[in-house]
């Protein structure tokens, strides 16, 4: 295999290949984001042309993140005027890029990217509702084809592309001269060619310009990009620590707004991922678990719960979304509430399956790639059996007495767990789950354990009855 080295040979390789980059839905919708005479048909047009994408678009536009209030959603049309055309643009774009590049059995490298780039969307958008100016709907799109060149080289399946890209992980701020070392070009140059020659956009082309007085639109982009390639060295580390207090400038909130902000964001990446249907991407998205030191528990004063509380108040009544809402609930019960493990499981009522979406607790990362329960395969007599049947919340101490904890056993706890109904109509929609690993809970536990499910149902409840 001959030697690739400099601009000419690479942009040359990359369009004699046949690369999922080029796909037409992709260069469709980015043509549309540019286009301020674009219509909610045209986008119609390009989601109907495939039906596998109509169907998946409907799956997630129908789903708890994206339709809180449970509202039947079974047209294409109907998911724009629910969904707003930019949230529905996006979802079509992402979708189809990364399944796109998913096609076969894809290389670590790849799905490392893949990973990075939708970590980086999801971070980049969460910073829109703070600016001012042009393109702040686009952010999304832009920062998740901010990582493109890279994709495309990997996609080449060049060993000298991996070789690179296992360098620069090694050291993300020597990326110009090892892109010079192992491919003759840098990067960002190869990266402007290909924007330009696949018209993806020009908010794309400025944030990878990157210069010093780059629009508030640009500086989103490439924050969320940065966060995306440091923060697997934790929130403490040097590099987060700047990138934070960027954040916090850029969208004019406090440092600590900011810090909270960037984990959450880590957080809801995992979370996307799971209604994209994209689980593979997951292992390689940050564990927020592991991103950030934790205090010392018994330093935190006996109302912290209470503090986690009020701020679950204030978030509905500035109008949050049930995922900011179900995020701090875990949160508040994890942190205030000394609960070890929790998570939010979703019920898909035509495959019988319960899902993880939220979780909160080391070692809880990967139970979205990993935990799926089959409702037609619990059998009389364990535990989750006879919860659903009751639909009431429930505390099994082993120590008490012992029951068969079946299915839940791929949660891997060995000690109490608390279990509450998420109910809609009557309805179950879901459950939050929590255990104590090893050890036991106590009544004070429950008691806020409870709270916090009343919450989430008031909340989806309200949801329901306001479409």
């Amino acid at each position: 295999m001959t030697e690739i080295r400099g601009l000419d040979a690479w942009m040359t390789t990359l369009a004699e290949q046949e690369l999922p980059t080029l796909n037409a839905v992709v260069r469709e919708i980015c043509e549309l984001s540019e286009n301020e005479k674009c219509r909610a048909e045209d986008l119609t047009k390009i989601i109907l042309r495939d039906a596998d994408l109509t169907s998946k678009v409907l799956k997630i536009a129908n789903s708890v993140h994206y339709n809180p209030s449970f509202a039947s959603i079974k047209t294409v049309s109907r998911a724009i005027v629910h969904l707003g055309f930019d949230n529905l643009r996006n979802i079509t774009l992402a979708t189809t890029l990364i399944e796109n590049f998913l096609k076969g059995k894809p290389k670590t490298l790849l799905i490392q990217s893949l990973a990075r780039s939708f970590h980086s969307a999801v971070q980049a958008k969460a910073m829109v509702p703070f600016l001012d100016g042009e393109k702040k709907e686009q952010i999304f799109i832009a920062a998740l084809l901010r990582n493109i060149s890279e994709l495309a080289l990997i996609s080449t399946g060049r060993k000298v592309v991996e070789d690179f890209v296992v360098a620069r992980d090694q050291d993300p701020a020597a990326e110009h001269s090892l892109a010079l070392d192992y491919l003759g070009v840098d990067t960002s140059l190869l990266s402007r060619h290909l924007i330009k020659d696949w018209t993806l956009g020009d908010l794309l082309s400025e944030a990878c310009e990157n210069h010093v007085h780059s629009s508030p639109a640009a500086r989103a982009v490439n924050l969320g990009s940065q966060i995306s390639t440091y923060i697997h060295r934790g929130m403490k580390s040097q590099e987060m620590q700047k990138l934070c207090q960027q954040t916090a400038s850029l969208c004019k909130i406090s440092l600590d707004a900011a810090k909270k902000q960037v984990l959450m964001m880590a957080d809801e990446a995992s979370v996307i991922a799971k209604i994209y249907g994209v689980e593979v991407l997951i292992s390689a998205l940050p564990d927020p678990a592991l991103l950030e030191e934790k205090g010392v528990l018994s330093e935190r004063p006996d109302y912290f719960f209470q503090q986690q509380l009020n701020q679950i108040h204030k978030a509905m009544l500035e109008g949050e979304g049930l995922p900011i809402i179900t995020q701090l609930s875990l949160a508040a019960l994890h942190e205030g509430s000394h609960i070890a493990r929790l998570a939010i499981l979703v019920v898909d009522h035509k495959s019988k399956l319960l899902d993880v979406r939220y979780v909160a607790g080391a070692g809880t990362h990967l139970w979205r790639q990993k935990v799926k329960i089959n409702l037609e395969q619990l059998h009389k007599g364990e535990l989750l059996h006879e919860f659903l049947r009751n639909q009431q919340p429930l505390w099994y101490q082993p120590s008490v007495v012992q029951k068969d904890t079946g299915a839940l056993q791929m949660m891997e706890a060995n000690g109490a767990i608390f279990l509450a109904p998420l109910l809609v109509n009557k309805r179950l929609m879901g459950m939050i789950y929590a255990d104590a690993e090893a050890g036991e809970f106590d009544a004070r536990q429950f008691e806020e354990f409870q709270l916090i499910a009343n919450q989430l149902n008031l909340m989806m409840r309200f949801n329901a009855t306001t479409t």
